[in-house]
């Protein structure tokens, strides 16, 4: 959903605009957000934040409110740092008010919208002339690559109870009212080595135990609300060794904890009948990575956004995703969030992309979340 920039004042507009070209030029893949931490640093203080790292690298601020607002308890704004693949040498484009990548890499827009976006929300509170919240702010690292900056959060650094996350694919408008509950396995597969060529009788192969396995598998979108998938496997030595060992990753997801279970257990009992029936072992290790989300429409954080987007004149829409986020963790940690859509499209990809002024309705709504005397 476009919008104009009637409910962002000119120079913020360029702010926000600036500080996104900025940041997605600066590399920042998981485990390397080091480099754009430090610029982040200097944009929180400007806005008037203590600012402080944790010991795995996420970047952790807190304001004081002030005016109307000065009294409400604090609001947690988060967003992610670290990017994915092709993400080196970004050089975004702006065609006819889309910003895109030359062709070549992702853009970065996944997260550093949303990034951009919080932190001209903070530039333009940073004023004792008008109400705003307290805030406190956590820009996290690696959650690419399974939430590991929000799973190491120590939260007892942080007193918010409501939080707003930015990152959510999809129109301006949108709120996550459900995201699934995901299931990682750790499967391996352990048969009997022996000489490809001279005694293949004497071996039992992993490998074949796991296709067999896999073959029978229910993966894939399972039903609207479930997804699975084994997106890892490794094993072999030689072609002229039957393998002896795979190892293999794989998870499932589901906006439904009973679906989920089934779904889960299924896929271990492939694993078991195969080994089972060619006489290999398995063993089969189950990581709960996030629980899922489940927003009330009548939930005071969604009632917040949505009271912030009418008035900047964006339609709030309660949306469900089959993706996890940051926003998960803090909702398993009894944060009340609502993630939000800001027009990123195409993320993951190289068609990633998104429109100036999308990226300026963002801001226009935290800064409206920030400014609401009611909290």
């Amino acid at each position: 959903m476009s919008t104009t920039r009637e409910n962002l004042p000119g120079d913020a507009a360029q702010f926000v605009l600036d500080t996104f070209l900025t940041l997605v030029r600066i590399d920042s893949l998981s485990g390397d957000e080091g480099a754009v931490a430090e610029r982040l640093r200097g944009y929180l203080h400007d806005a008037g934040c203590q600012v402080w790292s944790d010991h795995v690298g996420n970047l952790l601020a807190r304001r004081a409110g002030h005016g109307a607002g000065g009294m409400l308890p604090p609001l947690l704004l988060s967003a992610h740092m670290d990017t994915v693949e092709p993400g080196h040498g970004i050089q975004p484009r702006i065609v006819h008010g889309v910003v895109r990548s030359d062709g070549t890499t992702i853009l970065g827009a996944d997260d550093k919208a949303g990034v951009a976006a919080i932190l001209t929300a903070l530039r333009q509170t940073n004023h004792t002339g008008a109400s705003c919240c307290p805030v406190e702010v956590v820009f996290s690292v690696q959650e690419e690559v399974g939430l590991v900056g929000a799973k190491h959060l120590d939260l007892t650094q942080l007193a918010a109870k409501t939080a707003i996350v930015m990152d959510s694919a999809g129109p301006v408008g949108s709120i996550v009212a459900r995201a699934p509950s995901q299931d990682t396995m750790t499967i391996e597969i352990t048969g009997h080595a022996s000489h490809a060529g001279v005694a293949p009788e004497q071996g039992v192969s992993a490998i074949v135990v796991a296709s067999k396995a896999i073959a029978v598998m229910r993966l894939g979108r399972i039903d609207p609300e479930t997804t699975a998938n084994i997106g890892v496997i490794r094993g072999g030595m030689a072609t002229n060794i039957i393998p002896a060992h795979v190892t293999m990753r794989g998870e499932a997801r589901s906006l439904d904890e009973a679906r989920l279970a089934a779904q889960t257990s299924h896929m271990r009992e492939c694993f078991e009948t195969a080994a089972r029936d060619l006489g290999a072992k398995v063993e089969f290790w189950v990581e709960r990575s996030y629980s899922g989300i489940n927003l009330s429409p009548e939930s005071a954080v969604v009632k917040r956004v949505s009271r912030a987007m009418a008035a900047t004149g964006v339609a709030a829409s309660l949306i469900s995703t089959g993706g996890g986020s940051d926003a998960n963790i803090f909702m398993g940690a009894g944060i009340e969030t609502a993630n939000l859509g800001f027009g990123m499209m195409g993320p993951h990809s190289v068609e990633e992309h998104i429109a100036v002024a999308d990226l300026e309705q963002a801001a226009s709504i935290l800064i409206a979340v920030l400014s609401d005397p009611q909290g």
